[in-house]
């Protein structure tokens, strides 16, 4: 049969190698059997594996899965490898590198890096539903979305190494369905929304009157998300005929975002320019003048900076749990559905499903009750009287 249990150790009488005892499962000399080793030995098998173990029945348990592998079909060189080709952080570091492209890469790495602690160097091969299940649950302090996207993303991860033939169907696991509910944000009056716009315009107008007028965009233009802001370039600013292109939007693969401007914001759009000229290919949202520390002239906005302003308005008008999200677009929308009907607003906020749609307008439909009052309305109805018998 294939491979073998062997040690470098002598017999103390006549010096010929120590061999494999297998009824008793010790290392003897074939002509002293009085003589035994240490227990220290390797494992042989074939051209790929040879593997050091302190026991011998550690050995004779490794080299009899070796052979069943073998019988059975599943046996892999690569799992025995001493760089561990297959263990789950090599693959997914791979992994992550494919995806480096994707613009969601950042919480890609969250994700996988998290798992990379709980599973460190062990094969894919031998990680099951249940592994995975236990490592999701054991992630504290988050949502159930957000251990959800955590799922997705591992779910994404086996997927590719299914692709790439490391594993076939038998071993994919069964990954756990995570339950949850999307909360509502906390939405304002309009009223209340331009207080705190003006609010961040005192705050901001002599450090970057931009913080402002990026917040204020994103109070009237419901179709755009702050990330998309972040991306307008100065050539994607077209005065003459008062639009904004806005190239790889948020959640839009392979498409672009086409915004027609207010008079009011191309002429303010128009000073801007003149104020702060730059060369085409530069970022609008950029720092100006009076900026914070570790940052330079020119050097674009980052992520959070509209954020951190409309919170630090807030706080200054006592209006608390309103995030800028909920008191920009999410209470635009709702205000936009009760004066022109949910339909319009579903086509402004450019949203693909009414289902995330939903989420955005808390403005309730009144056709239920205008239906009730057309069947009410009916002439000639019958009133019955309840104690009628």
């Amino acid at each position: 049969m294939k491979g073998g249990v062997y040690t470098r150790e002598k017999c103390s009488i006549c010096g010929k190698g120590l061999k494999l005892d297998d009824r008793r499962e010790v290392l003897t000399c074939p002509d002293h059997p009085q003589i035994s080793g240490t227990g220290k030995c390797f494992v042989k098998f074939g051209r790929d594996i040879n593997k050091r173990f302190p026991a011998v029945n550690q050995a004779i348990q490794f080299l009899y899965g070796l052979r069943f592998k073998t019988v059975e079909g599943s046996y892999d060189a690569k799992d025995y490898q001493a760089d561990k080709p297959y263990s789950f952080t090599n693959l997914s570091e791979k992994y992550l590198k494919r995806k480096s492209h994707l613009k969601s890469i950042r919480e890609a790495k969250c994700h996988i890096k998290a798992a990379q602690d709980y599973f460190q160097d062990r094969n894919v091969k031998e990680i099951t539903g249940a592994d995975i299940e236990d490592y999701l649950y054991s992630l504290e302090n988050i949502s159930e979305k957000t251990r959800a996207n955590y799922c997705s993303r591992l779910s994404d991860f086996w997927k590719w190494i299914l692709r790439r033939g490391i594993i076939d169907l038998s071993r994919m696991p069964m990954f756990p369905k995570i339950e949850y509910e999307l909360a509502y944000r906390t939405i304002t009056d309009m009223g209340t929304q331009e207080q705190i716009i003006n609010e961040v315009w005192r705050l901001v107008k002599d450090i970057n009157p931009k913080i402002w007028f990026g917040i204020d965009l994103l109070a009237t233009y419901v179709n755009i998300r702050p990330g998309d802001l972040l991306k307008i370039r100065e050539r994607d600013i077209n005065l003459e005929h008062g639009l904004v292109t806005i190239h790889h939007p948020t959640k839009k693969k392979n498409k672009v975002v086409v915004v027609r401007l207010l008079e009011h914001h191309i002429k303010l759009f128009q000073e801007m320019k003149k104020e702060f000229p730059a060369l085409p290919e530069v970022k609008f949202f950029r720092h100006h003048g009076d900026i914070q520390r570790n940052m330079k002239p020119g050097q674009p906005f980052g992520i959070n900076i509209f954020r951190r302003y409309w919170n630090r308005a807030c706080k200054r008008l006592n209006v608390e749990g309103l995030d800028m999200y909920g008191g920009t677009r999410h209470t635009t929308t709702t205000e936009i559905a009760r004066q022109a009907g949910t339909e319009n607003a579903r086509k402004a906020s450019a949203h693909e499903t009414n289902k995330a749609f939903d989420r955005y307008c808390q403005f309730q439909d009144d056709t239920a009750f205008k239906m009730a009052q057309i069947v009410k309305g009916k002439k000639g109805k019958k009133i019955v009287n309840i104690n009628d018998k």
